[in-house]
This record gives structure tokens, C-alpha cells and sequence, in this order.
């Protein structure tokens, strides 16, 4: 029994949101919001379906027994957990997924695998789904948040907050009520690990683990406290909890500041390049340049990109030699961008590590630290690019925000576009499908659960 002297837990007021969530009482402009998040989630999910790294996820994390839920890019299906982390890796490894400014992080796949994993095992209705979804991003963002930038200069804030919102997801797409999915909480909070040492140790492939982890981690604690196993109420603030053992100092005011009338969701990314987001802002300022100057790549001498630090200790690998480095080189990706005239979904692909011309001009191109531009990140992804030219002309770029975000949205017509190019490997059935099913789960009749894994299937490579 918890002891009644103990101050209030800080995820009380999330939890007992969660579980009193109804989908059907959104407001349209959220449920607009959830149709765009899935359709960039169904987007992230085929462009990894056949990823290079995708069969070693699946067989990894995919167990050998038989469930209810189908793996992307298998036929076979498996049990709810295993298929929910497989799905989460794989909807990672082509670094196309939303993202979220002040909580640095990727919420939808840590979110979605886990709705989609239910749906299709139990046919959840169209509101329940919706629920669960913007009740995961909710918990997750907002632990993001509160956890801040120091917290993210060491561990991958997807694989910690994640297990969170995962948890949230899980718990109020099985009904759970207010006290159980406090108790998930706690069970997903004592479970959330992820560090970037990976990054540092040249180990890129292992970077899609995290989601998977993070959503294993809340199914897990979901269905831990649906059988009445307890969680830590103060598993965040607690004496022995997650700041005390990280050695931060989080403010309890961001779990419940504007909770049901500000929704996170909202204030996600949905990306414009096909890389880590921390060089999106550069590529953008790149961008621009080029559109009021187009130039060569021989009549560039210097490019100097600056931006804040989570630039340089996330993005700023300086001589990669695999297609995962590549999109954490800054470098790299805009002396492509420069080489070619444009960096898509369409045209970075796998064979472009072997470019030598690529590689010689990212020698010219310099990535620093603006200290201004630290303090004003997470809130703002400011970052300024200066070309020099060999005729001695200079030419300067600056960004607040990238494409994307939420003071620069996709409109629908340029989100299908977006998506045709990032699942292009799919037949075009299955891609008009996947859009289709995304539009109307922003709709107030929406699909149930039992059409996700017809979805899935339509990812079926043989299965081993």
C-alpha cells in the first residue's frame, strides 16, 4: 500500500488524463493531425520494410512463435509485443520519422507500432486507436520535454521518454483506468534506457533498437499493470527515480501545463529530409541558396555551416563509409545536396556512399558550434550556412525552423507526395491504400483495427 504522507505523484494528473481520453470528442483539428502523423508513420514503416537491416531486425526480434500480428515485410504473423518492436525498429531505420522540437525526440514510432500491434489483434474501433495515439504522444513529449537537452546530450530521449508514451499508447488502448495506467507508467519509466554511445562508437545500425525497446518496454508495462502488477507512482520524481539516477532537475509544471486544451501533437516535425534531424535547418539554408543562386561544385571553395551543439555531437560524422553514417554527416549530406542540386527520398539512396566527388567536396565544408544557437535550441533548430566561392563571392542562409515543422506545416497534397517518394517500392495499390486509411483516421467514422493488418500485409516480403 502506498504510503499516504508521500507528496502527489507528478504523472497522477497525465495518467488519469490517459485513461479518461475519449477519441470521439477530438477536436477536428487533432484528428486533421492524426491522419497526417499516420500517413508519415506508413511512410516510415515501407521505406524500412526493405532496408537493408530490416531481415536482421525481424529475425532478431521477431521470436519464432506464432500471434496475432502481422510484421511488416513478413507474411507470418507474431505476438503482439515481438511485431510491435520489429514494426518500431523498422519504421526507424530509414530516418524519415516525425520528430518533436523540446522533447528531441521521435514519438510516432514509439506510439504507432504499439496502436497498430493492438488494432490488429483486437480490433480496436477507430476511436480507440485515435485515443491511444494522442494519449502516447502526450506522455511521451511531455516526459521529453521534462527530461530537456542535458538529459539528450547523453541518452537517446526516443528509447526513454518513448517507453513512456509507449506505455500510455498500450494502456488506454486496453481501457486501462486511471490508477493502471499510473502503475504502466511506472513499470515503462523503471524499464527506460538508451544512451548515444553507439554514435560515438561508429555502431549506427544499432540506432533503431531504441524504439523497438521502447515499445516492448510500454506493451509490456501495460499488460505488467492490466494484471495488477504495481509501478513506481514517482518513478520520475521519487528519491531512487529516474531524475535522482540521471541527475537532472525536471519542472512537474510541463506534464499538466495546458494538458487537453495544448495538444503535442501538434507541435511535431514531419520531416523534409531523408537524415538526422539535427541538419535539417542547414539543408533548408542550403537550399535556399541554391534556389537564389544555383552554383557548381567547382566553383565552391568553402561552406560553413553553424548550428547548435546537438549538431555537432549528433550529426557531424566526418568521414562516413556506410549509407546510416552518411545520414549523420552534415558534411556529407550537403556537399550532396551541392553535387546534385537536391537531396530527396528518391535520390539518396545506399550506392551514394561510394561517390569519391561527394566525399571530396564534404572536405569543404565546416560544421561548428554557435553558442547562441545552443541556447536557443530545443525550442528553436536555428542554423546558418555561408558558401565562399572561388570568384570570392559570399553567400549566407539562416534558419529559425525546418520544414516541417509546425511554423512551416506540409499541406495534405505535398504530404501524399512526400509519402509516394519515401514507399515508392510498394505496388501502388498498396500505396494508395496506406493513404486512403491515414485520411480517414482523421475522419469522425475512421477504420477499425481489423484493416491495419490488411495494411501490414501489403509489406509481405516471404517470410523465413
Amino acid at each position: 500500500m502506498a504510503d499516504s504522507n508521500l507528496p502527489p505523484s507528478w504523472l497522477e494528473p497525465l495518467a488519469r488524463w490517459c485513461a479518461g481520453l475519449d477519441g470521439s470528442t477530438l477536436p477536428e483539428t487533432i484528428r486533421d493531425r492524426l491522419g497526417e502523423c499516420a500517413l508519415d508513420w506508413w511512410g516510415a514503416l515501407a521505406a524500412g520494410t526493405g532496408h537493408r537491416l530490416a531481415e536482421p531486425y525481424r529475425r532478431a526480434l521477431a521470436g519464432t512463435d506464432r500471434g496475432d500480428c502481422t510484421v511488416a515485410g513478413w507474411g507470418e504473423p507474431r505476438p503482439v509485443v515481438q511485431a510491435a518492436a520489429v514494426n518500431a525498429a523498422i519504421s526507424h531505420l530509414a530516418e524519415v520519422d516525425d520528430g518533436h522540437r523540446r522533447a528531441v525526440m521521435h514519438p510516432g514510432v514509439t506510439v504507432f507500432p504499439v496502436v497498430m500491434a493492438l488494432a490488429d489483434a483486437l480490433d480496436l474501433s477507430a476511436d480507440t486507436m485515435r485515443a491511444a495515439v494522442v494519449a502516447g504522444y502526450e506522455a511521451g513529449l511531455r516526459v521529453g520535454v521534462l527530461l530537456g537537452k542535458a538529459h539528450y546530450t547523453v541518452c537517446h530521449t526516443t528509447a526513454t521518454a518513448g517507453s513512456f508514451g509507449a506505455a500510455a499508447a498500450a494502456a488506454r488502448a486496453l481501457g486501462l483506468d486511471a490508477e493502471r495506467t499510473l502503475s504502466a507508467l511506472g513499470l515503462a519509466g523503471t524499464q527506460a534506457a538508451g544512451v548515444w554511445q553507439f554514435h560515438d562508437d561508429g555502431a549506427e545500425a544499432a540506432k533503431a533498437l531504441h524504439p523497438a525497446t521502447a515499445v516492448r518496454n510500454g506493451l509490456t508495462a501495460a499488460f505488467l499493470a492490466r494484471e495488477g502488477i504495481p509501478g513506481a507512482a514517482r518513478i520520475l520524481e521519487g528519491r531512487r527515480g529516474l531524475l535522482a539516477a540521471w541527475g537532472l532537475a525536471g519542472d512537474p509544471a510541463v506534464l499538466t501545463d495546458g494538458l487537453g486544451e495544448r495538444f503535442e501533437i501538434t507541435q511535431t516535425t514531419i520531416k523534409g529530409w531523408p537524415v538526422c534531424g539535427q541538419m535539417h535547418s542547414s539543408l533548408d539554408a542550403l537550399s535556399e541558396l541554391l534556389r537564389r543562386t544555383p552554383m557548381r561544385p567547382e566553383q565552391i571553395a568553402r561552406v560553413g555551416v553553424a548550428g547548435p551543439r546537438a549538431q555537432t555531437d549528433v550529426a557531424d560524422l566526418r568521414d562516413p563509409r556506410s549509407f546510416e553514417e552518411a545520414k549523420f554527416s552534415t558534411r556529407f549530406c550537403a556537399a550532396f545536396l551541392l553535387a546534385e542540386g537536391s537531396l530527396t527520398f528518391s535520390n539518396f539512396t545506399p550506392d551514394v556512399v561510394a561517390r569519391e566527388d561527394v566525399h571530396a567536396l564534404a572536405h569543404r565544408v565546416e560544421v561548428a558550434e554557435d553558442p547562441d544557437f545552443t541556447a536557443r535550441f530545443p525550442a528553436e533548430r536555428p542554423a546558418r550556412v555561408e558558401v565562399e566561392r572561388t570568384d570570392g563571392a559570399r553567400l549566407v542562409a539562416e534558419r529559425r525552423f525546418r520544414r516541417g515543422d509546425p511554423e512551416d506545416p506540409w499541406s495534405w497534397e505535398d504530404l501524399v507526395a512526400r509519402f509516394d517518394a519515401i514507399a515508392k517500392d510498394l505496388p501502388d495499390h498498396a500505396r494508395e491504400r496506406m493513404v486512403v486509411w491515414s485520411r480517414a483516421f482523421g475522419t469522425a467514422e475512421g477504420p477499425q483495427g481489423a484493416a491495419v493488418g490488411e495494411l501490414m500485409r501489403l509489406t509481405a516480403r516471404e517470410a523465413p
